[in-house]
């Protein structure tokens, strides 16, 4: 042991030797693509062409995201929630993006914002039940502004998984006897039932389809290794199809002799007739200036207004200036 004083140091020469062994364990790691390509195929999966190509008339787009957070009471727990829903019109025009100076292939920007707060009774399962709210406050905003709007919506959009919400309710069978279950599960039942879902995944760390192979790497960066540009491969899962994309390389705006690398994403659709929905979804996709997400600007940008409010520190102060008694002195937000 050392004696402490002032000048506390720590030994970064261990890290440099750990990264260094590490990396060159990782270097190791080579896989041959055609290999892999060809156990895909023989579990059954089919790779497809993307066929990405002007298309005529508008397309119009409702999207939702949400932000939650919890607040720790001496004796009990808040919740908040905002959830903001946009609707935006495509027509293959350049229009003035209302939040910055550039220009966007949206026109008729329109949003609701959704605020709601609430108590955990009973105390238990925070995590778990503040999850299942917020699916339900999420899917009801998103049924709410569709009435709203009355008609015209081509498409529902939604950040994450509809696949991972319908397994959550199947595995979590401690939570039936809640009230969150079951207002979470109505809701997400409704909004398969108002239209066309398309659900656009912003970090898919699922291994299912590795792990058959053998592999210890996520299902995107095998799908990056083994399709080539606007391929895809789907499948068929409880009634929601996944499908795993390469989409097209774009030019780079700040740098026009150079292109971005192709982009791996996770979308899912509710519904049997997606192809020639897909195709539209990607070519709009690649029109955008993103390089790094997967979503297309409506829920991107419905994903970047919900975090202008930061639920935490609104639950925090109210709770302050209504003398609630703090338990933790900060509240947790996701």
């Amino acid at each position: 042991m050392e004696k402490l004083g002032p000048e506390f140091r720590f030994d970064y020469g261990l890290f440099e030797k750990k990264i260094s062994l590490i990396s060159n364990e990782l270097k190791e790691s080579k896989f041959d693509p055609e290999t892999l390509k060809e156990g895909i195929l023989s579990m059954g999966y089919e790779v497809e062409d993307l066929k990405l190509e002007k298309f005529e008339g508008e397309t119009n787009f409702l999207a939702v995201d949400s932000s939650i957070g919890n607040l720790e009471l001496r004796y009990n727990a808040l919740w908040g929630l905002h959830a903001i829903t946009l609707n935006a019109t495509f027509d293959r025009e350049q229009h003035p993006d209302p939040l910055t100076n550039g220009k966007i292939w949206y026109r008729d920007l329109m949003y609701n914002s959704y605020l709601d707060l609430g108590i955990f009774i009973p105390y238990r399962n925070i995590e778990e039940r503040s999850d299942l709210i917020r699916i339900k406050k999420e899917f009801d905003s998103l049924i709410d502004s569709h009435k709203e709007l009355e008609e015209g919506i081509d498409f529902l959009l939604i950040d994450g998984s509809l696949y991972t919400i319908m397994r959550k309710f199947n595995l979590r069978r401690d939570l039936r006897d809640t009230d969150e279950y079951h207002n979470a599960l109505n809701s997400y039942n409704s909004l398969l039932k108002t239209g066309k879902i398309v659900a656009m995944v912003e970090d898919s760390h699922s291994t299912d389809i590795t792990r058959k192979l053998g592999m210890e790497f996520t299902n995107l960066s095998l799908f990056d290794l083994i399709l080539e540009e606007n391929q895809y491969i789907a499948e068929k899962k409880n009634d929601i199809w996944i499908c795993h994309i390469k989409l097209p390389s774009k030019e780079l705006t700040y740098v026009p002799s150079r292109k971005s690398k192709p982009l791996v994403v996770r979308w899912e659709f509710s519904y049997t007739d997606f192809r020639s929905d897909l195709e539209r979804l990607a070519y709009i996709w690649s029109l955008e200036d993103d390089i790094f997400h997967p979503q297309i600007y409506p829920l991107r940008i419905a994903d970047y207004l919900t975090r202008k409010i930061r639920i935490g520190g609104v639950l925090k102060k109210l709770a302050e200036e209504n003398d609630l008694e703090l338990r933790y002195r900060e509240g947790r937000e996701s």
